[in-house]
């Protein structure tokens, strides 16, 4: 029997792929990431005609290994996108990162191009399959030395198994002098950067996203089961295990989520939009909370995409996980350089708040102190000129809030100097906030609150 995410999935893929253009289309584009994913699931579901020519458009958005190396190697994110490098209308040239192209699509298509391969290859046909291992090599050995540092978790764990995935092959292979791509591949430094990241700080670098948990514990299965490297296995265990034992006390198994804080969080409330964790969990079959309905406006409703390779590949982490009803209070502490992260889970509710962390890395992201319980949820969002933000605890259930703002002579200044989403509204007042069991103190800081909508 489908899953209800698995059956939405299915449903929705019949929708959005256009049998003329072979290519999943969303948000009014032609994704590139996600027909390849969808290929996946065809191929889960004995549809491979149709995942055969989706992959072959997949492979025409690939930039070649001989243009600007900021992009080279990489794919385009929508079949629509300007090509990287070309001027706009304006007369200017189309190099901003994110926006103009995506480097990390290097990562992202070449781990599904070659997982894709290693599973169905033996339907896709020879030809496919030699141009899919050809542009999984060019992504891989395309991606500048430098760019990538081992707390850049998900990618960096992404890039270390697609590095050895290559070497291996070519230990197994004569090389093909007529592809520019078969040339041999440098030291998998990656391996080694993400192997000294983990055994300093203990957990990942990226800690404690619902987003990129996901994706790094994707890459650690690849790496513990579909590696013949001792190195590479033992990173994919430690990656699993680190991060199972940390998810087997902060997850909260009734409300079907972890507590806070969250380091890279698109959202604060998974019922409001696809959360990759939810999406991960829901393949292994653990209650896991989501939208209750689904349409083209749910806010990252692509990363669904991700649940038949979740459910193909994260087998291994069935057993890491551990998880326990929240019959008393528990609490995790996670120290990590300057930064000290506390989840507690209690039985109506998750709090999680974090103090010390002074990298501006995806701060945009960051959710510092959250709060989530069967009545509602409150989280502080920063916001574009925060420098940084401290929480403190200070009485059961009561805590402190300390920031900074960034002083560059650039920095425009608003009112506000952080934001606090809730489900409903707060009590306010002189310098403190009110919601459900908790008490936000906020001494000399002006704090904008912001309601989400209503849950489906």
């Amino acid at each position: 029997m489908l899953q209800p995410l698995e059956r939405a999935l299915h449903e929705m893929h019949e929708q959005l792929f256009d049998d003329d253009r072979a290519m999943v289309r969303l948000y009014g584009l032609y994704l590139v990431r996600e027909t390849a994913l969808g290929a996946f699931l065809d191929l889960e579901n004995g549809n491979v005609t149709r995942a055969q020519r989706a992959l072959r458009e997949v492979l025409k958005h690939q930039y070649a290994d001989d243009v600007d190396a900021r992009w080279a190697g990489t794919f385009k994110t929508h079949a629509a996108q300007p090509d990287a490098g070309t001027l706009d209308a304006d007369g200017k040239p189309r190099v901003r990162e994110w926006r103009d192209y995506d480097p990390n699509w290097r990562q992202f298509m070449a781990m599904t191009l070659e997982t894709t391969v290693r599973l169905y290859g033996h339907v896709l046909g020879d030809d496919l399959t030699t141009e899919m291992r050809r542009a999984v090599r060019r992504a891989v050995l395309s991606e500048p030395e430098a760019r990538i540092s081992g707390r850049y978790s998900n990618i960096v764990l992404m890039q270390a198994w697609l590095h050895q995935a290559i070497s291996e092959k070519r230990a197994t292979e004569s090389a093909d002098s007529a592809d520019a791509t078969a040339v041999a591949a440098p030291t998998n430094r990656w391996l080694k950067d993400a192997a000294t990241q983990l055994q300093h700080d203990g957990d990942l670098a990226e800690y404690n996203s619902p987003t990129y948990d996901a994706i790094s514990l994707l890459a650690g299965c690849l790496l513990l089961e579909h590696s013949t490297s001792s190195s590479a296995q033992r990173l994919g265990e430690v990656v699993i295990s680190q991060v199972g034992e940390r998810l087997s006390r902060v997850w909260h198994p009734r409300l079907g989520l972890q507590a806070g804080p969250y380091s890279r969080a698109y959202g604060v409330d998974p019922r409001k939009y696809i959360c990759l964790m939810s999406v991960l969990m829901s393949a292994l079959e653990i209650r896991a909370a989501g939208p209750g309905h689904l349409n083209q406006n749910t806010t990252h409703l692509h990363d669904l995409y991700f649940f038949p390779l979740f459910r193909r590949v994260c087998g291994p982490l069935r057993q890491q996980l551990q998880l326990a009803e929240a019959a008393t209070a528990r609490r995790h502490e996670h120290t990590y350089g300057s930064a000290r992260a506390v989840s507690v889970v209690e039985p109506t509710h998750v709090i999680g708040w974090e103090s010390g962390r002074r990298d501006r890395f995806a701060l945009d992201q960051y959710a510092p102190f959250a709060y989530y319980s069967t009545d509602g949820f409150l989280a502080v969002r920063t916001r574009q000129d925060t420098d940084w933000v401290d929480i403190e605890e200070i009485g059961r259930h009561v805590y402190r809030i300390t920031m900074q703002r960034r002083s560059d002579p650039d920095v425009v200044h608003e009112t506000a100097a952080l934001t606090v989403v809730a489900s409903s509204s707060p009590v306010i007042n002189d310098n403190e906030l009110l919601f459900g069991e908790v008490t936000l103190q906020f001494p000399g800081i002006v704090i904008e609150v912001r309601l989400a909508p209503p849950t489906d």
